[in-house]
């Protein structure tokens, strides 16, 4: 019982995205996909959803063929996705949500009890231990309980397979523990799941067996068990993770602080001082509400803040706000892309100039060959992978969203900004996309460019920064040195503790 691909085939103007691809997937397991950003995992599972048609090739359910030529067509043979960006709507209840499109009416109008009741039914069905609040807006939530909320909409119906696509690049690793638990039940509860994730230690952890795709091709499906993260890794790329060396950026050698504040008070989080000099990477780490996130945000745009002063590069500023520390040289790279950095719609040229338009004007009018010659290049600093500057944001790999979500600020500003502020620089972006980031975030670094690192990937902050201050409590910890780097030493920290 289950899922057979057979020589699929994909092309797109330009460009095959996936080639003669075939597997089969159980309805009885845990089914990892991975590969490089670009290898053809979505396009696949695009596919398997029903929001695209295959240029040939062949789908089989159970033996018989499967026609799907929409979302629809794949619900009605229980096939679900739950993409990585997020479907769900802030502003309503975790009830209204779970039944967004079928809710219970009596007459055209609205029966607010019965929605509430099913809605609870159906998140105890699944989900008897979690306990999350569907009656207040989802944006009150954690991203572990609304990413629960999105996986019991795909249920709601008669589910037989869910794709979940990146669930946990959001999550915290308190949060991915339960998330991991509903994942694994699923199979036991007759759902079979294909399980898309760069997190190449969760994959081999949760997955029955694992596919690999490489540029649109399938070169493996293999046990779990036989494999471990090196192999996977081999096998995506075609080459060790060795051949990458983005390594840290060389030790600083000016000592003069670019970037300081001083009895900081932001909302939950106190810093009675914090400093960065120029061509340093710090790491912010942290459990879940622990402040780093916060920290960061309210350097950039003030969110929150009580008290504090700030001195950027000799200039006092007492009330950050966004517009300002750009003028003073300060870019802030997000978390959560396609909500605060990206439009999904416009074009990759449109993207990177919004925030240096005047780059693609002459004489105050815009200049499509201005505008289209900056985009190339940061495209080709960034080797953004696309069909040209013209390609929709929406249509790219989580990777090169990155990369656009980067590149805006580099579009015709090459030497302007003092410090650069990520969150979650590599939040859904593969193994090999991340060594890319990382050397450029590197290459940043030497030419003297300030680098604040806020992130839940403890391996990513080993690798790139010069030192890390973990928070706990909305409180900074002591830091921590590259020299005393360890996994126990960062958790230990992360929980207040000293190891």
């Amino acid at each position: 019982m289950g899922v057979e691909i057979r020589e699929i085939v994909m092309d797109f103007p330009g460009t095959r995205a996936l080639d003669g691809v075939t597997c089969d997937i159980r309805l009885d397991e845990v089914h990892g996909l991975i590969g490089e950003n670009g290898a053809g995992k979505s396009t696949l599972m695009s596919i398997l959803a029903g929001a695209q048609v295959p240029t040939t090739g062949a789908l089989v359910l159970d033996g018989k063929p499967l026609e799907l030529r929409s979302s629809a067509d794949a619900l009605s043979q229980g096939i679900a996705l739950v993409s990585q960006e997020g479907s769900l709507v802030p502003s309503l209840s975790g009830a209204q949500n779970i039944l967004l499109g079928d809710e219970p009416k009596n007459m055209g109008f609205l029966r607010t009890p019965a929605l509430k009741q099913r809605a609870s039914d159906l998140l105890n069905e699944w989900f008897p231990e979690v306990d999350i609040d569907l009656n207040v807006p989802v944006r009150m939530l954690d991203m572990a309980d609304q990413k629960v909320i999105e996986i019991v909409r795909a249920l709601r119906r008669e589910v037989r397979l869910v794709i979940l696509d990146e669930p946990t690049a959001t999550l915290q690793s308190r949060e991915k523990e339960q998330l991991w638990k509903i994942i694994r039940r699923l199979p036991e509860r007759g759902v079979g799941v294909v399980l898309i994730s760069h997190f190449l230690t969760e994959v081999k952890e949760l997955s029955d067996r694992v596919t690999v795709l490489r540029d649109g091709r399938k070169v493996a499906t293999d046990l779990a068990s036989t494999l471990d993260v090196s192999d996977m890794v081999n096998l995506m790329l075609e080459r060790g993770m060795a051949a990458t060396g983005a390594g840290r950026a060389a030790v600083p050698q000016d000592t003069t602080s670019v970037l300081t504040v001083s009895n900081w008070h932001a909302g939950g989080v106190r810093v009675d001082a914090f400093s960065i000099q120029p061509g340093e990477v710090v790491g912010l780490i942290g459990l879940t509400g622990a402040g780093h996130f916060g920290f960061a945000r309210s350097l950039y745009a003030g969110l929150g803040l009580i008290a504090g002063q700030m001195d950027l590069d000799g200039t006092s500023v007492s009330n950050p706000t966004p517009q300002q520390m750009q003028n003073l040289g300060v870019a802030f790279i997000p978390d959560h892309r396609m909500e605060n950095a990206l439009t999904a719609e416009g074009t990759i040229r449109e993207n990177m100039s919004v925030v240096h338009p005047e780059v693609g004007k002459t004489y105050g009018f815009l200049s499509p060959a201005k505008e289209e010659a900056e985009a190339r290049r940061i495209m080709r600093e960034l080797n953004v992978k696309a069909s040209g500057s013209a390609q929709t944001v929406k249509t790219l790999s989580g990777g090169n969203k990155q990369k656009i979500s980067l590149g805006k600020w580099l579009y015709g500003a090459e030497d302007r900004y003092k410090v650069m502020i990520f969150i979650e620089p590599t939040e859904g972006v593969d193994v090999g996309a991340k060594q890319e980031i990382y050397a450029h975030i590197k290459q940043l670094a030497e030419r003297g460019v300030a680098i604040i690192v806020a992130s839940s990937d403890l391996l990513e902050i080993e690798q790139i920064a010069h030192r890390v201050v973990p928070f706990a409590g909305g409180r900074p910890s002591p830091d921590i040195p590259s020299n005393d780097y360890s996994e126990a030493r960062f958790i230990a920290a992360m929980a207040g503790e000293q190891a």
